[in-house]
């Protein structure tokens, strides 16, 4: 009860006095956010530079975000891979530095994130490599690299790992590793954690906020109401808050996103579920996210997933992209962008 009545709250100065028009209106803005951004779906090697690549640009910088997220990916065969042998890395680096080119023209920040693969499927949150020792070296020369790209591409962050839940207790492997990529980057360096992690990772204080990949769990239907889904966030925050008051270090969402298909709000980091597809729902999580963080001085950016540089969206498609849908009027909305 104590729990609910906090909720109710929580989100009782967003209702105003007319509790029928705030829910059903625009997104609040966040001026406070130094991060806006959009991730840029592609992981092949010259996408980025395309045609499509620049469109991509062009409707990120619409948003009124002023951050563009590119995707460094590096793959293993197995999960249990000591070593990333001769599988490519996308992008290729010359074409992501023209992309981060016009990502500038475009008064968008560059952000390089940088994730591991499994060539069978496997989650990364699964990769627990035989020879851990092996791995780390390996690793280490990957990001020192991704940190040389970063420094030609004047990109304002680093995100070094993401969701290796498995490997975050490694602290002094993941110590060296953070330590090679402030030799070779001057800018903010991150660590992305899947969003049941963030309270496993040891090694916060060694950089400059605490990333979280934040695709909790916000609703127990699959139709509930904005208000229910806003008040399914304040424990979740309560939970962000109590960790970063321990470590010292403010909030990024280094992920957050919502596929547009029934019962997103569930389990939002699930795709492909078969479900009737809820264009609806989608903007309603969108609505009640930008909600959430409105007036959280210690949440300092937020990054979407995604904007798929195949120029998928519409009303009929079910993925995470916001593109031609309702959602993408919430975050517009919230963010200062055009039409």
């Amino acid at each position: 009860m104590r729990s609910a009545m906090l909720a109710l709250f929580l989100v009782t100065p967003l209702l105003g006095s007319c509790a029928e028009e705030t829910p059903t209106g625009p997104a609040p803005s966040t001026p406070h956010l130094e991060a806006r951004g959009m991730t840029l779906g592609d992981w092949t090697r010259f996408g980025y530079a395309s045609a499509q690549g620049r469109r991509a640009l062009d409707d990120v910088a619409a948003t009124g975000a002023n951050r563009a997220v590119f995707i460094v990916t590096i793959r293993q065969a197995t999960a249990r891979s000591s070593s990333f042998g001769s599988l490519p890395v996308t992008p290729d680096f010359q074409a992501f530095q023209l992309a981060t080119d016009w990502a500038r023209e475009r008064s968008l920040g560059v952000v390089l994130k940088l994730h591991v693969d499994i060539e069978d499927g496997t989650w990364r949150g699964f990769l627990d490599p035989a020879d851990k020792d092996a791995w780390f070296a390996e690793y280490l020369e990957f990001v020192r690299e991704c940190a040389e790209a970063a420094t030609r591409a004047e990109a304002v962050t680093l995100v070094v790992g993401t969701e290796l839940g498995r490997l975050v207790g490694h602290e002094q492997d993941w110590r060296r590793v953070i330590a090679a990529a402030r030799e070779a980057f001057a800018g903010e360096i991150l660590y992305a954690a899947s969003w049941d992690e963030v309270g496993q990772v040891p090694f916060w204080d060694a950089v400059d906020a605490i990333g979280v990949d934040a695709y909790y769990p916000v609703a127990d239907s699959n139709a509930p109401s904005r208000l229910e889904i806003l008040a399914a966030w304040q424990p979740w925050l309560a939970r962000l808050d109590a960790i970063r008051k321990a470590v010292g270090r403010d909030v990024v969402f280094t992920e957050i996103g919502y596929a547009s298909f029934d019962g997103a709000g569930m389990a939002p980091m699930t795709y492909d579920t078969g479900a009737a597809t809820d264009l609806a729902e989608q903007a309603d999580l969108y609505w009640a996210g930008l909600a959430a963080v409105a007036d959280v001085s210690w949440i300092r950016g937020m990054y979407w997933w995604d904007w798929p540089l195949d120029e998928s969206g519409g009303p009929m498609d079910d993925g995470f992209s916001p593109r031609g849908k309702p959602a993408l009027d919430e975050l517009r909305a919230a963010w200062g962008g055009g039409s």
